[in-house]
């Protein structure tokens, strides 16, 4: 003989019983109607329960949150049709208690049925709004793994809310694939979304080195920032003006349009373009509509200019500027480790002494080493690759083979295959200098990657980002 199946209600009635309770004392110590409750326990058909109830009637029993939770799910279904006033809520407190089974089951039923994309779109929208950021990524996942209109504003709104949440990665293959992702639906998003996902994608890029898929972002980038400012300054005169909500005011999209511009142009070598474009967030104060949050990043684009022509004017050779840069640097310590890496690519690039400029930011090359921002690990495993070919020229093989190792350390961090070969070839060139201690530290970094295969090759071609 078969056993009877358990169900939310025969649970309730089985513990009822054990408590020596009767609907009566019941209701009052969870404090629902005592009619409701025989209507739920004993109605034909059972009313259905609404989530509040059933936590009434946990927590009056004594369990922990969630405890009939998985029995719940049926009370969501109703007669082949799905409540979404029941569904809603339900998932979202499942998200938040971390019941992830009871969010499996639960999806695996709505998604039988028609516009249940609808709901698992408002659940991720609720959740994301709440500040539960990581809760929200489930059901984005969801609605980007079976939406079938690929033009459908959810679809792009739900890849760019993933790929935020990817931002604080450190993985280079990880970076690579959220770019890659994101990358063809950032046109589909509302303007003020799509700014912040273009800057995003800039900035993603320039941890990647990708010179020109930056470049390219950032002029789409500075292109829509131009369009948004001339149409707000449109409505502003008819008092049409309305709230852009986005991340951070429009001046800093429009200022980053030209940094990042310029920027990429650097990288690629392109110093007399690249002036071009720093001159175009050098002096933004011009720019209407701007609280003080805007007149601050007035100040730091204005401070930003300073520094990258000091970068041009160094990448290009002209070594006269060396003093005045790194008192520029004693004067702005957030723009050292950027700055170091300037100098000491330009040294190793023109064949001056950085010596000076070593042993004033000695202490500040210490803290770096603290550092866990992704971009600025990425700066750190550049400017100490910088500082070991500078070292091993100047023939401090020693210093400049500790340099090589920090810097094989940084690429397996990364997983950045491109970085690990450079580290690899750099220091078989000059392993004739590197003493007993330092092979062994870098056989052993050799053979955590051949064992935990952490590398992955990515050469900058195999992949085009649309």
């Amino acid at each position: 003989m078969e056993g009877k199946l358990t169900t939310i209600r025969s649970e309730i009635e089985k513990n009822l019983s054990r408590s020596g309770h009767n609907l009566a004392s019941f209701s009052k110590i969870c404090g629902l109607n005592r009619g409701s409750l025989s209507a739920i326990l004993h109605g034909n058909p059972p009313k259905p329960m609404s989530l509040g109830q059933i936590d009434a009637i946990i927590k009056a029993f004594g369990f922990p949150d969630g405890w009939l939770y998985p029995l719940y799910v049926d009370e969501c279904f109703n007669e082949e049709k799905v409540s979404r006033r029941r569904v809603e809520p339900f998932l979202i407190r499942c998200a938040e208690l971390g019941k992830q089974q009871c969010i499996d089951d639960t999806l695996n039923r709505l998604l039988e049925y028609p516009k249940s994309l609808d709901i698992v779109y408002s659940i991720a929208d609720k959740l994301f709004n709440k500040g539960k950021v990581d809760e929200s990524i489930y059901f984005y996942k969801t609605v980007t793994e079976n939406e079938s209109d690929s033009y459908s504003e959810r679809l792009a709104i739900s890849h760019f809310r993933i790929f935020r949440s990817m931002q604080s990665i450190v993985d280079t293959d990880e970076k690579l694939r959220a770019v890659i992702t994101f990358g063809p639906f950032r046109g589909r998003l509302p303007e003020n979304m799509e700014l912040d996902g273009l800057l995003m994608l800039s900035q993603l890029c320039y941890g990647l080195r990708r010179w020109v898929d930056m470049e390219k972002f950032a002029d789409e980038l500075r292109t829509l920032a131009n369009a948004v400012y001339r149409d707000q300054l449109r409505k502003s005169v008819g008092r049409r003006a309305e709230d852009l909500r986005t991340e951070r005011p429009l001046i800093v999209y429009y200022g980053h349009g030209y940094l990042l511009k310029a920027t990429a142009l650097t990288k690629q070598g392109k110093y007399e373009a690249a002036k071009k474009y720093t001159a175009g967030y050098a002096d933004l104060s011009w720019f209407e509509m701007m609280d003080e949050e805007g007149r601050e990043a007035v100040e730091h684009f204005r401070m930003f200019a300073t520094a990258n022509s000091f970068t041009l004017e160094m990448l290009a050779g002209n070594v006269a500027v060396l003093p005045e840069y790194t008192a520029f640097l004693a004067d702005h310590p957030g723009e050292i480790l950027v700055g170091l890496i300037t100098i000491m690519d330009a040294a190793n690039r023109h064949g001056f002494s950085a010596d000076s400029v070593l042993s004033r930011f000695s202490r500040e090359m210490l803290r770096f080493e603290e550092f866990q921002e992704p971009n600025n690990v990425d700066r750190v495993y550049r400017l100490n690759y910088q500082v070991a070919m500078y070292l091993i020229t100047r023939k401090q093989y020693n210093t400049g083979v500790d340099y090589i190792i920090q810097c094989l350390e940084l690429a397996i961090k990364q997983n950045n295959g491109k970085d690990f070969i450079n580290c690899v070839t750099l220091f078989e060139t000059n392993r004739d200098y590197a003493t007993t201690d330092q092979q062994n530290k870098y056989r052993n970094l050799i053979k955590e990657v051949r064992q935990h295969e952490k590398i992955t090759i990515d050469d900058g071609k195999c992949v085009s980002i649309v």
